[in-house]
């Protein structure tokens, strides 16, 4: 009896059906968001900034001879669980590996930890990216932007990249929209080429701490690299949102 009271409520209720019929998915989401939230309170408890995570994660790397396997673990793993900023370990591995080695280990690290992100945003979406086309809810800015997205996937994903926008949250809409998994990451290690040598560049001006600031030694030159390689990557977005303004025109 309250069964079937469940389902002549489904049936009167769009949100209730919603739940019921992705309750899995749900319940998945939430222990998500609770891990998330119960990592950042751990950390903001103990005084734990990230800059104070990174440092002390920089001296196991030093420390140790497993540093770099303790690193892809913290970057590839933990860091899109717990939505840990990238840009900080890719600092971190130019500060400890230097350029050349660091920027190796933290574009191809970085470009395949979005794929958990991505994951998410796609499993939860669904088969409901497919089918909002049909229903006129969402605001028409919105779905003409889903449109070229469509259209193009692999040059407005790499748009949205270079724009800087957070890593993390960009990848799980990327899913949610359900861009075709190759595209994305394709589109998304060309992007971390930039994104990746301007931070591993800033991280290996300094070989000191950025945390405490302990600075044993200083390369302006790689800093001046550095800078203009995220300007240059801005005036590109800037280039290529433009050609897409002009298409939504």
């Amino acid at each position: 009896m309250i069964w079937v009271q469940m389902e002549s409520t489904a049936e009167r209720s769009p949100l209730w059906s919603f739940i019921v019929t992705h309750r899995f998915k749900l319940v998945a989401a939430a222990g998500w968001l609770v891990i998330i939230a119960g990592a950042w309170a751990y950390m903001s408890s103990n005084g734990l900034s990230p800059g104070e995570l990174i440092q002390r994660l920089r001296v196991l790397l030093v420390e140790t001879w497993y540093g770099p396997l303790l690193y892809v673990i913290a970057y590839l793993v933990i860091r899109p669980i717990i939505l840990f900023p990238a840009s900080w370990l890719s600092v971190l591995a130019g500060s400890v590996y230097g350029f050349g080695v660091g920027f190796a280990l933290g574009w191809v690290v970085g470009t395949l930890s979005s794929i958990f992100p991505y994951a998410v945003g796609r499993w939860f979406s669904g088969d409901t990216a497919s089918t909002s086309r049909n229903h006129d809810k969402a605001a028409k800015g919105l779905r003409r932007f889903t449109g070229l997205l469509q259209r193009h996937p692999f040059e407005a994903t790499l748009t949205l990249r270079l724009i800087w926008l957070p890593y993390d949250v960009l990848s799980i809409f990327l899913g949610g929209l359900r861009v075709p998994f190759v595209t994305f990451l394709l589109a998304t290690a060309l992007a971390n080429l930039n994104g990746t040598f301007t931070f591993v560049a800033l991280g290996a001006a300094f070989e000191g701490s950025l945390a405490t600031g302990d600075l044993s030694s200083f390369n302006p030159m790689t800093l001046l690299v550095s800078i203009g390689v995220w300007a240059f990557s801005l005036g590109l977005a800037r280039l290529l949102r433009r050609r897409q303004a002009r298409e939504l025109d």
